[in-house]
């Protein structure tokens, strides 16, 4: 992952039909979405525009959104390694994930700030299929700097399968002139994929980084016992099964550090007052940890599940150069008051002290008391509206607008929907 353009800092993003999500802003992406070429098919005109910090939680009932808005990142990485067309079989073809009664294309749109840079850059691409064979392919994507008041266009890449073109641009005065244009022939794989390697590109190299390298963590401890022999990686695969992959990517890499990273990670964990990285540079290395109430160390296999747990957590949130979007689905889960507390803690930790890189943590949870431990600006509210679709506001806005709870109370999630009731 490690990029000489380095890790671009997500401000926004922005979902069209893709699943229950027809249109969703988040963040500071556009408080209106502009077509070029074509008539607007939807109302476009409530899309709430606020800044994405270091931490947002994303909340709300079952059955929402919140895990399809993640699965977007998701399709996205996965268009950018394998192909739209595989992106769309892995999830039962282009028509699984289509939203149900929409028109035009699956869209996705992220704005982002541009490493040691003032310049605000925005990718924005667009998803469609063949009418006969229904073969999905990548219709159009764009690319722009916003330097003050004024857009500067990048690029613009336009497949040419359909004479509209259907794209999504974040200014209105924006056309397809002032844009450099190239034909790709290659109709199923991002420009982005063959194009962030070009010098001319750095604003594309920089955002590369964020589809390589961002981590997805639904964790279950069983696989994360076992220690796998795939390749040194960064990220925390879905399951948990790399663990050992991300302790040898980290050895391999920061050694100057290993024992400061070792001595932080130990630090955050109940009980624990040393890791040992046996055998560490071998195809498998073992983990084991010195408790306070043991003579001898202990196997990462003998372990409860809410260490390793919280022990994944940890790694990913303080290690040297963490991933540059890591995703948290409900980590909660199997912790009890004492480890959650503690993971409370390392969350808050990252946010405040981590200034030399953008990284950014989301987090799928229902749990109030991770939600109080943000401010209301960095939490979520997704719902959904009266068609089924998703519907998302931020939960500052419905303090202030709805309850008139306070937005500095520690209790203002517990109070906002007791208030709800």
């Amino acid at each position: 992952m490690d990029s000489i353009y380095g890790i671009p800092m997500l401000k926004g993003f922005w979902i069209r039909n893709f699943k229950s999500l027809r249109q969703v802003g988040v963040g500071s992406c556009f408080t209106r979405f502009v077509f070029v070429n074509v008539e607007k098919d939807q109302d476009d005109e409530n899309v709430l525009s606020h800044d994405l910090g270091r931490v947002a939680m994303f909340t709300g009932a079952n059955g929402t959104g919140k895990s399809s808005t993640i699965d977007a990142f998701a399709f996205i990485s996965d268009c950018y390694h394998y192909g739209v067309e595989i992106a769309c079989h892995k999830r039962g073809g282009f028509d699984a994930i289509y939203s149900q009664g929409c028109k035009g294309p699956i869209s996705f749109g992220f704005q982002y700030h541009q490493p040691m840079e003032a310049e605000v850059a925005t990718y924005a691409v667009s998803v469609q299929c063949t009418k006969k064979n229904k073969i999905p392919f990548i219709e159009s994507e764009i690319l722009t700097y916003q330097r003050d008041e004024e857009t500067l266009p990048v690029i613009f890449l336009q497949n040419g399968l359909d004479k509209t073109i259907r794209y999504l641009a974040p200014d209105e005065r924006l056309s397809n002139a002032e844009l450099t244009q190239i034909e790709f022939t290659d109709h199923g794989h991002l420009g982005l994929a063959a194009l962030a390697s070009h010098p001319k590109y750095p604003v594309l190299a920089s955002f590369r980084t964020l589809f390589e390298n961002w981590t997805l963590c639904y964790f279950t401890p069983d696989p994360a016992r076992g220690l796998d022999l795939s390749l040194p990686r960064r990220q925390e695969s879905p399951r948990g099964v790399s663990l050992s992959g991300v302790v040898r990517h980290i050895v391999k890499h920061y050694k100057h550090d290993l024992e400061s990273l070792r001595a932080r990670v130990a630090a955050a964990l109940p009980n624990v007052e040393q890791i040992l990285f046996d055998n560490a540079d071998s195809e498998k290395p073992l983990l084991s940890f010195m408790l306070r109430d043991r003579n001898s160390p202990v196997p990462i296999t003998h372990l409860s599940a809410a260490t390793i747990r919280l022990f994944t957590y940890t790694l990913l949130l303080k290690e040297n150069m963490p991933a540059p979007l890591i995703v948290l689905e409900e980590p909660e889960n199997g912790l009890d008051w004492v480890h959650r507390n503690k993971f409370l803690e390392t969350l808050n930790d990252f946010e405040k002290t981590r200034n030399l890189d953008n990284s950014q943590v989301f987090i799928n949870s229902h749990h109030p008391a991770i939600a109080n431990s943000l401010h209301p600006s960095q939490v979520w509210i997704f719902e959904t509206d009266r068609e089924g679709f998703t519907a998302v506001e931020r939960a500052s806005d419905s303090i202030l607008f709805e309850s008139g709870a306070d937005l500095d109370n520690p209790q203002w999630f517990s109070m906002l929907f007791d208030d709800q009731r």
